[in-house]
């Protein structure tokens, strides 16, 4: 039997939200910006899958932009932003920390290109920031400060609240990519009323891949980034895809509605992990070792002198999925800046790997998993150590 556990990277679509979707691929086709009755029936559940996403969220509804994915709405929200930063004058100073996405890192360094200074804060050992160094690297030209609230390869959590009151405080715009959150840990913003901007992407929360949310806090303001359209308040202008925006709506309304149970349920899953994988000789935890600072349902851990894509495949073929955090360049085996970023040796980082529980993994699963994962951990890093 085969036991999925690489959640982090992508969910399942739910039955639910697929049966939910269906009408709108087959018989309620129409362009929502039609004024005929498909066109309305159609801009009918957009709004619908609107209040949806604002009931996840605990905003209004015309905070909830709908985006292609969870890294078009990242991008949006910095560059976005920034034009509008530059548009009127403000100062070109953006911080975040060194082990963000690839679609908060590449609009960094976009805009260092176009003269931006930017600042990546470093973390410690767990993968977290220090909120003395964030306030300590606030300068006069700081507009755009972007913090992960949960990273997808290390599962730490970053202080979101707080971060977010520091910029606040200075009247600077918080973005957060909150891509790995929903349907494991509750998210209000109108409890941290300081978030300006929030991105989320439905393929993590078990909705279809190519939707995602772009959540801005009305009185802020960004630029569009791409033209030709003025859907989505000319913000992320084209087509909608209301197959896609019904399915991320419904899949919002179950994410809130399940929300506790579900966290309670992948940390106990998560628990067996590690009880599993933590005594073994030679392997390591990255990132918080205590539960309540590490994304429910995710274990990373690294093995000293092993490969991350090997263990991957010896898990395959055992029927588990999980992934790594290395990646192959040219038969070249290199770690990740997030694992870079924690001071792993390359040695260490390389021999990454990556198990994160999803709502429909059993118990019986994960001890199965666990105990499989175990034996190719233990005979990784015993012949590691030989060698």
């Amino acid at each position: 039997m085969a036991i999925y556990l690489d959640n982090s990277a992508t969910t399942p679509v739910r039955r639910e939200v697929i049966d939910e979707m269906l009408p709108f691929l087959e018989s309620d086709f129409g362009n929502p910006s039609s004024i005929h009755s498909h066109g309305m029936k159609a801009a009918a559940a957009v709004k619908l899958a609107r209040e949806r996403v604002a009931g996840l969220l605990g905003c209004m509804p015309s905070e909830v932009y709908f985006s292609p994915c969870g890294t078009y709405a990242n991008n949006v929200a910095i560059l976005g932003r920034a034009r509008f930063v530059e548009a009127n004058d403000g100062g070109r100073h953006l911080i975040t920390t060194s082990i963000e996405h690839p679609s908060v890192i590449g609009p960094s360094q976009h805009l260092e290109s176009r003269g931006w200074r930017v600042t990546y804060l470093p973390v410690d050992k767990d993968g977290i920031i220090d909120l003395e160094q964030l306030k300590n690297a606030i300068a006069n030209d700081t507009s755009i400060i972007s913090v992960m609230w949960a990273n997808n390869e290390i599962g730490s959590l970053q202080p979101i609240e707080q971060i977010a009151k520091v910029a606040q405080e200075r009247g600077i715009y918080f973005h957060t990519d909150a891509v790995q959150v929903p349907g494991k840990l509750p998210i209000d913003v109108s409890k941290h009323s300081f978030i300006s901007a929030l991105s989320l992407s439905g393929h993590k929360f078990y909705a279809p891949k190519g939707i995602g949310i772009l959540y801005l806090k009305q009185g802020e303001n960004v630029m569009p980034t791409a033209f030709g359209g003025g859907q989505e308040m000319g913000i992320l202008p084209g087509t909608e895809s209301v197959p896609n925006i019904v399915a991320i709506g419904k899949a919002a309304e179950l994410a809130a509605s399940e929300v506790f149970e579900t966290s309670k349920a992948l940390v106990n899953l998560q628990r067996i992990l590690l009880e599993k994988l933590m005594p073994i000789e030679g392997l390591r935890i990255t990132g918080p070792r205590e539960i309540e600072k590490r994304l429910p349902g995710h274990v990373s851990v690294a093995i000293s002198g092993a490969e991350g894509e090997s263990l991957v495949m010896k898990c395959d073929l055992k029927g588990i999925s999980v992934s790594s955090g290395s990646a192959c360049h040219k038969g070249i085996i290199e770690p990740s800046s997030v694992l870079r970023a924690l001071r792993l040796a390359d040695s260490e980082a390389r021999g990454s790997l990556r198990i994160s529980a999803g709502r429909f993994n059993t118990i019986e699963e994960c001890e199965k998993a666990a105990d499989l994962i175990a034996q190719i951990a233990a005979k990784s890093a015993k012949t590691a150590t030989a060698n």
